[in-house]
This record gives structure tokens, sequence and C-alpha cells, in this order.
């Protein structure tokens, strides 16, 4: 049987870090999701992984992962202090072994962008930015 090298789930990574940094912890308590619940109590974050670009060369070990995060605020500078601060807590901290998800050897963050969210009325006010979080696999898993 061949080993095959399962990319870890990117999204259920960050959201799970940015739950339980104390930092995100207090700007939101345990609202960091990867999908917005039907009723949402707010401020919170939304975690999407966007794509996954396999490093050249690597059977699906080294993968370069396009998050994106956004962050939802009663105001627009509440939903700024929580970008920013996830953003820092992303580039700062992430890197590391998380059993049960993979590793993050490192990331690269992006721009802030003020993008109120018209799908709710009034329009919700949000800041979203992108970031490349270099992972790969934690273990093998054998076929």
């Amino acid at each position: 049987m061949a080993d095959l090298w399962i990319p870890p789930n990117m999204e259920a990574l960050v959201s799970d870090f940015l739950r339980n940094e104390p930092e995100m912890v207090d700007l939101v308590a345990d609202r960091v999701y990867t999908a917005i619940p039907k009723d949402p109590t707010f401020p919170l974050v939304r975690v999407v992984q966007l794509l996954d670009t396999p490093a050249d060369g690597a059977p699906l070990y080294a993968v370069a992962f396009e998050m994106q995060v956004e962050a939802f605020g009663g105001s627009k500078a509440e939903a700024w202090r929580i970008a920013s601060t996830a953003r820092a807590l992303i580039d700062a901290r992430l890197s590391g072994d998380y059993p049960g998800f993979g590793v993050v050897n490192g990331t690269r963050p992006g721009s802030l962008l003020d993008l109120p969210d018209e799908a709710f009325t009034p329009a919700k006010p949000r800041w979203l930015f992108s970031s490349t979080i270099y992972g790969r696999p934690g273990a093998t898993v054998t076929s």
C-alpha cells in the first residue's frame, strides 16, 4: 500500500487557532467560524480557504493555502481592530505543529480591506485580509 499525504484542513486549523488565542477571545469570545451561523451574534470572525497550491515536485506534501479572514464588528472601528488582531496573531504565532490538523511552516500576511457586507441590511461593517499559510500534513495516511 502507498502512503498518502493529506494536506491539513487549514480552515479548521486557523479557526481553531484564533478561537483559542486570548486576544481574540477578548474581542469575539468563541465566535470564529468557517460559515456564519443562521442567526449570528456580532462581533464575529469567518475564516475561508480560497485555494491551495501544491509545491512544485511534492506529492501534496507541502501546500500554500490562500486564506481569507473576515472580521464583522458592531462598528467599522471594531471590525478593523478584530481584523488587525487576527492578522497579527496569524503572522506572529500560527507557525508550529497542530496534532490532529498538520504543520504550519510559515505565513505571509496580506493587506487589510474595508468591505462592508451588503448581504446584511444595513450593510455590516467588515474588514478582511488574505494570508498565505504554508502547511503540510503532520503524518502519513496509509491506504
